[in-house]
Formats: structure tokens, C-alpha cells, sequence
């Protein structure tokens, strides 16, 4: 009932993150079965797992700061506040950013506590397993495997509704825009 009902977003994102999404699909199974504590108990271990593969998924080297130690592998708070700094970074994203900690804080706590809840309920389980799906689908939305910033805007027009088109070299990755689909959009200057 559970798996079959959410998950991943689309079949792309299922196939990018096929780790993070069959964890989440075993806690989401176990829900499904579950009877008794120990059982609701065991949902929260595998949402766990899931986050450890999402981090394991985005976290790169390249995002520790010079002269600081990396976070252990399976740190999910540790890589989770330096793939929110990487992924929105600037001053502008101040609150998006300090939104990814949280909320990466908050899912770790919530999946821990369930793994040692001994009174732990169905409604428990269903609360972190949909946490859980609610990191794995909006973490990944703001990354960047490149990181490359592609603009938002067409830098000719102005608009959003231009569509991108990628176009990769050997040496670089070069974004080009099709014209808006409302044609004769102003031209910003």
C-alpha cells in the first residue's frame, strides 16, 4: 500500500537515485507488514539507510572546505549541512539553506528516534517514512552534479518561459536558450 502509493517523483529520479528509492521502498514494505513495535521500529532503521544513500549520492569532496576535516561517510547531518552550502550558496539563499539543515537534522532525528521508539505505532512510522520521501524528492531538485549553475532567465529577453538547451563540449558545457514560447516577448537590455 505504502510503496505503491509514493516514492520517487518520476522514473528518472527513481533511476538516478536507485539506492536511496529500493531503501525507501524496503522501510515502505516493512510498513506495509508491520504488526509491532519491533516492526515500526525496524521502518525507522531502513529510512536511515535511505538517507545514508542519499547523502552518499550527492555528497562530493570537493565540498569540504579547505582545511576541514570531511565528515564520516556516513554522517548524514555532517555532509547534509555541506551539501546545503554548496547547492545554495550566497547570501540569497540564507533561508533556503538553512531550510536543507533542518530539515536534514530533523529527518535524521525523527528516523533515529523510531529505530529506539519501544512504544513505536503505525502513525509513527507513516510520519518518518513520509519525511523520509520528502528529503530524497527535494534534496536532489537543487543539485547540481556538475556544478555548473545554468541561468534561470533568458539573458536576452528576461523570460522564464524560454526553454534550455545543453549543449556539451569536451571542454565545457555550454547553455543556450530557444526563443520564449510566446513570441515577441520584449527584449531586456
Amino acid at each position: 500500500m505504502m510503496a505503491a502509493s509514493r516514492g520517487a517523483p518520476n522514473r528518472v529520479h527513481k533511476s538516478r537515485f536507485t539506492p536511496v528509492w529500493r531503501r525507501w521502498e524496503q522501510a515502505a514494505d516493512a510498513l506495509d507488514s508491520a504488526e509491532e513495535s519491533e516492526d515500526f521500529q525496524s521502518v525507522g532503521m531502513r529510512c536511515r539507510e535511505s538517507l545514508i544513500q542519499l547523502i552518499r549520492a550527492l555528497a562530493k569532496p570537493n565540498m569540504v572546505p579547505d582545511g576541514q576535516p570531511a565528515p564520516k561517510r556516513s554522517d548524514v547531518v555532517g555532509w547534509s549541512g555541506l551539501i546545503a552550502n554548496s547547492i545554495a550558496g550566497g547570501q540569497h539563499n540564507d533561508t533556503v539553506r538553512a531550510h536543507l539543515k533542518a530539515i536534514a537534522k530533523s529527518t535524521w532525528d525523527m528516523a533515529n528516534w523510531l529505530t529506539h521508539a519501544s512504544g513505536a505505532r503505525r502513525v509513527d512510522a507513516i510520519f518518518v517514512i513520509e519525511c523520509d520521501a520528502r528529503r530524497a524528492r527535494h534534496l536532489p531538485h537543487r543539485y547540481d552534479p556538475a556544478g555548473e549553475r545554468k541561468p534561470e532567465r533568458c539573458p536576452e529577453c528576461g523570460s522564464y518561459s524560454s526553454r534550455q538547451i545543453s549543449i556539451r563540449s569536451d571542454a565545457e558545457s555550454v547553455f543556450q536558450f530557444v526563443r520564449p514560447l510566446r513570441l515577441g516577448a520584449p527584449r531586456r537590455r
